[in-house]
């Protein structure tokens, strides 16, 4: 049973309600999140839900009362020590739990009295702490192998006479130049629609995590790529039904598309990239639509060695996720190090010690 949402929070505070009932009411909630974000708090939810069956409290019966610090917790432990769930997973399933208990405060209705939520806010932070997973140093790939996977997808064309082939060709490489010289993230890509390309100054207004709007900029071979892409796509007669601005930007070009014009999934672009790495001959965990992203952000870093416009062409929200290329780009270490070592003398070239010298003479 899911509560009408119209009904006043405290009315809801009425014995009788489960906790299974709570997390559907959370879960149908727009407050708790994007549907993509209720679909991920899904998951961790229903882990947390076997849990409790798994310790004979059955949530479609037990009300919140039983949701105190020590049960949460316990959860936790259970998940890593029993389940073998990994780090990544864990901290996910984590995030779940907490949005669901702060959502509740929110509606009125969390029974974790003040010191304890305290203590399994406390208990969280030690979790996530030693959870936290080492700090990974991006590989963004380099000139020569970006050249082969263009090369590749340019190629494409000259080879085929079907015209879904030629269109998906020319897709491909506008979308290897656009992710490479845009720094977009593949979400971002396919979700992009025409009317929010800007011909002034070859660019597009990009919809980001959690909302989050900024300007990308195409170099000047990207753009052309991608218009002359939307040319000939628009040249062979392909439909949309609905507005012209909605269009998606990159569209699908397989027989069961058709003559539609239909957005391309995030699955699509990354199982393209891994079609394309294969024929270059290159390693498909090098070549991704993300490594694409570290190599614009690389690029800038280096460009303008500055955090902050590099951090704003990401579109990252904290400086600390963009630090890395800093990491990766700057180049005082390697110029202190030259400093030091850059003679190329060995310790071991210094002047010897006379071995006459170092003998001991007797005078006795």
């Amino acid at each position: 049973m899911v509560p009408d949402l119209n009904r006043p929070a405290r009315c809801l505070t009425l014995r009788g309600m489960t906790i299974h009932a709570h997390i559907e009411w959370f879960l149908t909630d727009a407050a708790a999140g994007s549907p993509l974000t209720r679909r991920t708090y899904r998951t961790g939810l229903n882990r947390f839900r076997e849990y409790l069956l798994a310790n004979d409290l059955d949530p479609e019966v037990q009300e919140l009362e039983i949701l105190q610090a020590s049960l949460v917790l316990g959860w936790a432990s259970w998940l890593t020590d029993m389940q073998g769930v990994n780090r990544r997973t864990l901290l996910t399933y984590l995030s779940a739990i907490m949005s669901f208990i702060a959502w509740l405060q929110v509606r009125d209705l969390q029974p974790i009295a003040s010191s304890d939520y305290a203590r399994l806010q406390e208990g969280m932070r030690r979790l996530r702490r030693n959870q936290k997973p080492p700090e990974l140093v991006p590989h963004p790939p380099d000139d020569p192998e970006l050249n082969e996977l263009l090369l590749v997808a340019r190629r494409l064309p000259l080879t085929s006479a079907d015209p879904r082939e030629r269109l998906a060709a020319a897709r491909n490489t506008a979308i290897l130049e656009t992710l490479l010289s845009t720094g977009m993230r593949v979400g971002e890509l396919v979700a992009l629609r025409t009317r929010e390309l800007d011909e002034a100054d070859s660019s597009a207004w990009v919809t980001g995590k959690r909302g989050r709007t900024r300007k990308v900029f195409f170099a000047a071979f990207a753009w052309q790529s991608t218009t002359e892409y939307l040319r000939q796509r628009h040249s062979a007669g392909l439909t949309y039904r609905g507005p012209l601005g909605d269009q998606p930007v990159f569209a699908r070009h397989d027989r069961r598309a058709g003559t539609e014009v239909l957005p391309l999934s995030t699955g699509a672009v990354q199982r393209m990239f891994r079609k394309l790495a294969r024929r270059a001959g290159l390693d498909l965990n090098d070549v991704t639509p993300h490594a694409l992203r570290h190599y614009f952000g690389t690029r800038m870093y280096r460009a303008t060695s500055d955090l902050a416009v590099t951090q704003t062409a990401l579109g990252h929200a904290s400086p600390v996720t963009t630090r890395i290329y800093a990491k990766l780009a700057d180049s005082a270490v390697q110029d202190a190090h030259r400093e030091a070592f850059g003679d190329g003398q060995s310790p071991t070239a210094s002047p010897r010690i006379n071995s006459d010298r170092s003998q001991v003479r007797d005078t006795s």
